[in-house]
Order: C-alpha cells, then sequence, then structure tokens
C-alpha cells in the first residue's frame, strides 16, 4: 500500500515579483516594480508598462544572495544550550527582452532564478526535524501588452517555473542502542505554470500608476526518499510499518499577489516611487515530515497575509550618473506561536542603494546593493524524542544581495 506525504511550501519572495523580475535602474529593494519602467526589466515589474519602448530593449544581469545567521537554543530533554551557524552564496543569472511588433502590440520576456537554503549542521539539536534544505526556482516570464488608449495599458503575462526542492534530516536508530542517527534525504523537482495580468495608466508624461496582479505558482514535485545509516532493527520496523516505501511528492506553492504603484518625475530630473504589495499567505500551510521515532509526524502553521510597502528614490549626481535609495517593510509573516522549525520567516525589512552610470553608447550599467532582515523569528519545536522541546531564535541573521547588469537598446519615451 502507497503512502503519499506532502509538503507546502511558501517563499514570500515571489509575491514580491522575485520570480519574474528583476531590480530595475537604480531602483533597489524591489522600490519602483509597478510603475517606474526604466529600462527591460519593466517586462518582469510590470508588463503593461512595457508599450512605453519604442523599439527593441534590452537587460542582462546577475544577482548575488550572500547571507549569515546564527541560531541559539536550549533543549529540554537535555537541559542543554546550543546553537548553530551558516553562511550560504547564492548567485542567479537574468535577463528581460522588450519587442514591439505590430502596430499596437508589444512581446515581453524575462528569465529570472531564486533560490534560498539553510544549513544548521549534522549535529545540532533539531536535527531530527531538519539539518538543510534548498529551494530554488527558474522562471520564464513572456508578456503581450497593447495600449487601448493613449494614456491606458494591458497586459497579460505566463509564468512557466521549473522548481528544486532538497532537504536533509537526521533519523534516530532508537531500536538499535549504540548506533548513531541515520538519515533522511528528500529531493524533488518539477514544471508548473500560472498567469500574470497587469496595466498601466499615464495620468501625464511625468506621473504613471500601475498594478500587476500574479496568480500562485502550485506544482506537484515528485520526491525521492533516501534513506542511510539505518540500523538493522530500526530498518525492519520502518520497512514493517510501510515508512521505507512512502512514495514523496511536494507541493511547493508560491502565493497569490497583487501590487499597485505609483511613480512620478520630478522637474529637477529626480524621480520617486512608492508601491504596496499583498501577497495571499494565509490561505498556504507548511508542513514538516520528520522520524520521531514510531512514525513520520506532521505540523500545520498557520501563516498570515503579507502587506510589503516600498519606498524609492533617485537623482542625478552628474550628466551620466544617478544615484537611488529604498526600502522596503512586511508584517508579521506567522505569529510566534505558529512558527516551524522548516521556514522560520518574521517580519522582514530592507533598504539599500544603486548606482547608474550612462555610457556614452547608450548601455546602462547598474549596481546595487541592499540588506535584508528576516527579525530574530522566535521558535519552540514538538516534544522530541530525548532532546525534548527546543525553544531558540536568531541572534544574528543577515542577508545582502547584490545585482549588477547592463541595460541597452531603447529608452522609455
Amino acid at each position: 500500500m502507497t503512502d503519499r506525504r506532502y509538503v507546502s511550501l511558501v517563499v514570500f519572495f515571489c509575491g514580491l515579483g522575485v520570480c519574474g523580475s528583476a531590480l530595475a535602474g537604480p531602483w533597489p529593494t524591489k522600490s519602483g516594480i509597478a510603475a517606474s519602467a526604466e529600462d527591460a526589466t519593466a517586462a518582469g515589474n510590470n508588463p503593461a508598462s512595457i508599450t512605453r519602448f519604442d523599439s527593441r530593449a534590452n537587460q542582462v544581469g546577475i544577482y548575488g544572495f550572500f547571507s549569515e545567521s546564527t541560531f541559539e537554543a536550549t533543549s529540554s530533554g537535555t537541559g542543554t544550550d546550543f546553537g548553530s551557524e551558516s553562511d550560504s552564496t547564492t548567485v542567479i543569472p537574468s535577463g528581460a527582452l522588450i519587442l514591439p511588433f505590430g502596430k499596437n502590440w508589444w512581446f515581453g520576456m524575462t528569465a529570472l532564478g531564486v533560490g534560498f537554503s539553510d544549513d544548521f549542521g549534522e549535529d545540532w539539536g533539531g536535527r531530527y526535524i531538519i539539518q538543510d534544505y534548498t529551494l530554488a526556482y527558474i522562471s520564464l516570464y513572456p508578456s503581450i501588452a497593447t495600449k487601448l488608449t493613449d494614456k491606458l495599458s494591458v497586459a497579460g503575462s505566463l509564468m512557466v517555473t521549473y522548481t528544486v526542492f532538497e532537504q536533509n534530516k537526521a533519523v534516530a536508530n532508537v531500536l538499535d542502542p549504540g548506533f548513531g542517527d541515520g538519515s533522511l534525504n528528500l529531493d524533488a523537482d518539477g514544471w508548473t505554470g500560472g498567469w500574470s495580468v497587469s496595466m498601466l495608466y499615464e495620468f501625464t508624461d511625468r506621473t504613471r500608476f500601475g498594478a500587476v496582479y500574479r496568480s500562485e505558482l502550485d506544482p506537484d514535485l515528485d520526491a525521492d526518499l533516501n534513506w542511510g545509516g539505518l540500523g538493522p532493527n530500526t530498518e525492519a520496523f520502518l520497512d514493517a510499518s510501510g515508512i521505507l516505501n512512502t512514495v514523496a511528492s511536494v507541493t511547493s506553492r508560491s502565493p497569490q499577489s497583487a501590487n499597485i504603484g505609483i511613480h512620478h518625475d520630478f522637474e529637477n530630473s529626480h524621480s520617486i516611487a512608492a508601491d504596496i504589495v499583498w501577497i495571499d499567505f494565509s490561505n498556504f500551510q507548511l508542513s514538516e515530515i520528520y522520524f520521531n521515532g514510531n512514525a513520520i509526524a506532521e505540523t500545520e502553521p498557520t501563516y498570515e497575509d503579507i502587506t510589503a510597502i516600498t519606498l524609492g528614490y533617485n537623482f542625478p549626481i552628474s550628466e551620466r550618473v544617478r544615484l537611488g535609495v529604498g526600502a522596503f517593510i512586511t508584517d508579521e509573516m506567522i505569529t510566534d506561536e505558529n512558527r516551524t522549525m522548516l521556514l522560520r520567516l518574521d517580519s522582514a525589512t530592507s533598504y539599500g542603494i544603486g548606482i547608474e552610470w550612462l555610457t556614452k553608447k547608450g548601455t546602462a550599467i547598474t549596481a546595487q546593493l541592499s540588506y535584508l532582515d528576516f527579525g530574530d523569528a522566535p521558535v519552540t519545536s514538538p516534544d522530541l524524542p530525548v532532546i525534548g522541546v527546543i525553544s531558540g531564535e536568531y541572534t544574528k541573521r543577515d542577508t545582502f544581495y547584490l545585482q549588477i547588469s547592463a541595460a541597452f537598446g531603447a529608452k522609455p519615451r
């Protein structure tokens, strides 16, 4: 008899547009995403805004995510204090294209990847829940846009995403005294599709309003479970229970989202942009599957809807150089009592700086550096064999993300 287990993974970055777009121009921390439309990244940020380009535009770039964290916890079963330190580096390429065709049609395309990982170490107290995980997306975002009036543009888009998820955890050989921990590796991947609609309304040549809706992405990923290091009695018990032959699948959901924003250019060439993003986090559940000596157990925490507010400002510092600053803040993504070990989210804040240099040949070279803080995320685990309840929080949780890109081709009108 086949048993199916499901792990729902929710990553709020896709709601902020990360899975379909890159940061634009000197607008760091996802500011200016709905209405700025100043280079080819408009094809991912708000596809309706690509109607501002009269000929082909392109953008290529690379993202780097650099994170460090320190987690400190206490085990009620042993009474010991312990902690884990981790760091990770993720490098992701991106690209965007805008291509007008026909009399009143535009084609846009973006390609972007995004990934997240955490490694708590092989010997930390919560190793029977999780030791490390990696979650990565590669997204294609083709769009068609048209102008309904001189001021109003609309677009429809597809979201095609390839998802990879891997998770490792320890297995207690409780029926084999003297044996060390065994291991369980879950490895899953698969494709999924979604859709998006967007609009841009240009009040004047200096002021415009944008809105974007993205559907949820809900792939059912085929998964392999790989067991290792099991003692003979533990292995026999798991085999008799049908757990060794479990067929696993992973549902890696990215929630639906909507964002609206406004952009204004001042007469002195300064610009300001503000956005509000809503992410439908509350409809999603994250299940943890772990071996507790008898079976694999599941928990189902409840997430909160997320509202994020972004604000950006940029200005020229010379004829060919612009400087930008930006920030965003979200409310709490999950309450303390519902937080689990696998995806320890809290509220998030980010702020950053960007610089854009326009070469004599018209290529815009941009560099952006932003800091992201996910909060201390206090968490209490279920009561686990031997180690009891684990209570802890982050004392350090820093992420920096750097984007370097080149935009060339047409400029917006």
